[in-house]
């Protein structure tokens, strides 16, 4: 069993364990699915009783024999890994099952309609490597998507906690939170992930500063291409074209990210990041592939800049718009 990932309203941990969570495959994108055991009773555990009580992670004692450098010798032979998640807390019974979640918690700004967004995961590290081997898995949990409060952890096959981190909330342009997440890794520290005040920029920095960012490609993406080519398409086909590139085209096209390392240096390789659907339920998934020749260290670094990414996206507060043609974007892809 793997230890308590979270309990958001007391000490009494809440355990993840693999068994009550199984990823699944979706269809040819390999999306990942959570299918719970009994999730009406996970879900009132995990009912926050009060905006100020956030998921904590019981931080691990150091593991005996366990050395730090698995962590290296995990990701920095891997020329790549991936991982897909799917955000379907309030949608695998439809409408009614949102429904049922409105007015369920104390009403704030950010959750107007008091929706009981508690949710968690458990999600396949895939090596890129031919047969994409599963190398670990990446676990999360949130009280509140909307506060955003995160309690992440990789986990090795034998069950063992390799590495984990927590905030209390998110910070956003309008409310304040933890910028710097510690990792322990084998319950002992290991660096930081950080954002901006903002929720924005994720990266992962060691102990002597340096560390790796995904760094937006901007408005220089295929996407934007594919839209610019729709609109120029839509007169001349009476809209035929423009609605084939937007529904059909589209969601399959990747947004690119730099993996730059900070502070001012190069890239280091390339993250691919997918996202289809919109409105309560979305899919995620993303893609590392690192330049050949980089050291096992900045490629460790750049595997955890993605996983703290996709952890974020995974407990984002749900919102309209469909990634596939547009949409609001989420704080963890945006880049200022």
């Amino acid at each position: 069993m793997m230890p308590a990932l979270g309990s958001p309203s007391d000490a009494s941990p809440v355990p993840l364990g693999l068994e009550s969570a199984a990823v699944l495959a979706d269809g040819d994108f390999g999306h990942a699915r959570v299918r719970r055991a009994d999730e009406q009773e996970e879900m009132a555990q995990m009912q926050p009783t009060s905006m100020a009580m956030a998921v904590p992670v019981a931080v691990a004692a150091p593991t005996a024999g366990r050395s730090q450098e698995e962590m290296v010798s995990l990701f920095g032979g891997l020329d790549g890994i991936e991982v897909a998640v799917r955000s379907d807390q309030h949608d695998s019974e439809g409408t009614y099952q949102f429904l049922s979640q409105v007015f369920q918690q104390q009403s704030t700004l950010m959750n107007p309609f008091g929706i009981a967004t508690a949710t968690r995961g458990s999600f396949s590290i895939k090596s890129t490597a031919e047969g994409n081997p599963e190398i670990a898995t990446l676990c999360v949990a949130t009280g509140d998507r909307f506060r955003g409060d995160m309690a992440a952890a990789i986990v090795l096959p034998d069950n063992t906690v390799l590495a984990q981190w927590s905030r209390s909330s998110r910070p956003t342009m309008i409310s304040s939170g933890e910028t710097d997440l510690p990792v322990s890794v084998f319950g002992a520290p290991y660096g930081k992930m950080q954002t901006s005040k903002w929720g924005m920029g994720h990266s992962y920095v060691d102990a002597s500063g340096k560390g790796v960012r995904p760094r937006s490609h901007g408005c220089f993406q295929c996407k934007t291409y594919w839209c610019i080519a729709s609109f120029c398409l839509f007169f001349p086909t009476c809209s035929i074209a423009s609605i084939a590139i937007i529904c059909c085209v589209m969601p399959g096209v990747p947004g690119l990210y730099d993996l730059k390392t900070t502070p001012d240096g190069p890239s280091v390789g390339l993250l691919k990041l997918w996202q289809q659907g919109g409105d309560i339920s979305e899919s995620s998934k993303i893609k590392l592939e690192i330049t050949p020749g980089t050291d096992a260290q900045t490629r460790t670094a750049a595997a955890l800049a993605a996983l703290f990414m996709i952890a974020d996206i995974f407990i984002d507060p749900p919102k309209g718009g469909n990634h596939g043609g547009g949409g609001a974007p989420h704080a963890a892809e945006m880049d200022r």
